[in-house]
């Protein structure tokens, strides 16, 4: 079938004519002076991740994916697959099933963000300047990828087996039971597509005061805190979201995915300096010319500070597809229950056990019939995205440095350089899948932005 056939476009898709991109911004000085600004700004965004739509154009050819799987025939003992017969068809006994990928929408529209911020700078001054900002964005028709052969959360299974003769046409289930299926597409297993169907919503507030130009001492201190919401993450976020987006717990109500973004910090504090030593010729010590002024001038101490909250994490089980949506076919987890008047994390907290196991009940999600007949209860865990909170980051890195001139045009730099200096242990998350034995668990430290296990080294560099 042609696209003319079909009655789309011949790219395959609607082309989205909403891609308006004005931009607002305005900076005035309320006294008429250069001591006090007030800046401001808003702006509408577009971003065209045309990569899975590019992925959509291999055809249909590419997209389908079969899956054939070795069982025995009636006897227990004759294979379904064999050389004279790799791809079983009998309709007592099929061999494997399809899903369909890399689908994409022919109505799809561009994400869009609108991000805004007001600043108030003041002149305090002694070359020392303060800002107060609040930014904010939203972000609309973020991508999110959805299985449209997902049904709604029930409590009678993800197919329901049906012992009467199926009608013409009628597909099979995997274990062989003829199938009466509330599917939109029964003879396929998962059919991925994109959706325009999630948002993000960011407001943060900075106050920061620095001083860049001081003879003696320069810096900069902000404190940053944040609220970074959204569902693009999908059902069990572990990572940035991406172009083409993850799957969703509900196709159907994006808004049970809607949370903490993952990896956010709530509160964050970095400042930096550079202190020039007070010692040697010029100095307020040590100013005379001697060989004790000549060792000990011209150093400079240099340093990181950084004091931020834990990571925003969502805890997740494997076991257990409680709403019976095929959801450990597609993501492959499910979030569990978490009880509400149950602490999150362990009376006495430890790398052995930070989180509470008793918190994330996760077996009253399914109706028990023996190991080989495990029915969901219906519903979705009630575990929300984002809403435990890891083991925070403490670090303080310092350096000492001196140049000193042997050339007019070649210097000599020595320095003595300690990342974590007090050797702060800053964990990574704990294990947060908690059906396995391990959950609750760290077992490694932080390694970004210094704040490992303590580091020293001494260098010399030769700049000409």
């Amino acid at each position: 079938m042609t696209a003319a056939q079909a009655g789309i476009p011949t790219g395959l898709r609607y082309t989205d004519k909403t891609d308006l991109g004005p931009r607002l911004g305005f900076a005035w000085r309320p006294y008429a002076n250069d001591k006090t600004v007030l800046r401001g700004g808003w702006g509408r965004f577009i971003e065209t991740p045309l990569g899975f739509s590019l992925v959509s154009g291999w055809a249909v050819h590419s997209s389908y994916v079969a899956t054939y799987n070795q069982d025995f025939q009636s006897d227990g003992v004759t294979p379904l697959l064999s050389f004279t017969n790799p791809f079983n068809t009998a309709a007592d006994n099929p061999s494997g099933t399809a899903g369909f990928y890399y689908a994409f929408p022919i109505h799809y529209k561009d994400p869009t963000v609108q991000q805004w911020n007001v600043t108030v700078e003041q002149d305090l001054g002694h070359d020392i300047g303060m800002r107060l900002s609040y930014t904010g964005s939203h972000g609309a028709n973020l991508e999110t990828m959805v299985d449209l052969n997902q049904v709604g959360a029930n409590s009678i299974g993800y197919t329901n087996t049906d012992p009467a003769p199926p009608a013409t046409g009628a597909c099979i289930s995997d274990g062989g039971s003829l199938v009466s299926d509330h599917r939109p597409y029964p003879c396929w297993s998962v059919i991925q597509s994109v959706e325009n169907a999630a948002e993000s919503n960011y407001n943060s507030g900075t106050v920061e005061v620095s001083r860049h130009s001081g003879k003696t001492i320069s810096f900069d201190a902000s404190y940053n805190y944040t609220r970074d919401l959204s569902d693009a993450g999908g059902a069990t976020p572990n990572a940035f979201a991406v172009a083409g987006g993850t799957y969703l717990t509900d196709r159907f109500h994006p808004g049970p995915d809607y949370g903490n973004v993952i990896f956010d910090r709530r509160h964050r504090l970095l400042a930096t300096y550079l202190y020039s030593l007070p010692f040697g010729r010029g100095e307020r010590w040590l100013s005379s010319n001697n060989p004790l002024s000549t060792v000990l001038g011209n150093w400079q101490l240099a340093g990181v500070t950084i004091l931020q909250s834990g990571p925003f994490l969502t805890p997740y089980q494997q076991s257990v597809d409680p709403a019976n949506t095929n959801i450990l076919t597609t993501v492959g987890q499910a979030r569990p229950d978490q009880l509400k008047n149950a602490s999150l994390y362990a009376a006495s907290r430890t790398t052995t056990q930070w989180l509470n196991l008793a918190a994330f009940p996760y077996q009253n999600l399914a109706h028990n019939y023996g190991t080989s007949n495990q029915v969901g209860i219906g519903r979705f865990g009630s575990a929300p995205v984002g809403g435990v909170v890891g083991p925070a980051t403490a670090n303080f890195s310092l350096s000492l440095m001196r140049t000193i001139a042997l050339h007019e045009q070649t210097h000599l730099q020595l320095s003595l350089e300690a990342a974590n200096i007090f050797n702060h242990r800053n964990y990574e998350p704990p294990n947060m899948q908690v059906d396995s034995i391990g959950f609750g668990s760290i077992t490694a430290l932080q390694t970004a932005e210094g704040a490992g296990p303590r580091s020293l080294e001494a260098a010399g560099r030769i700049t000409f």
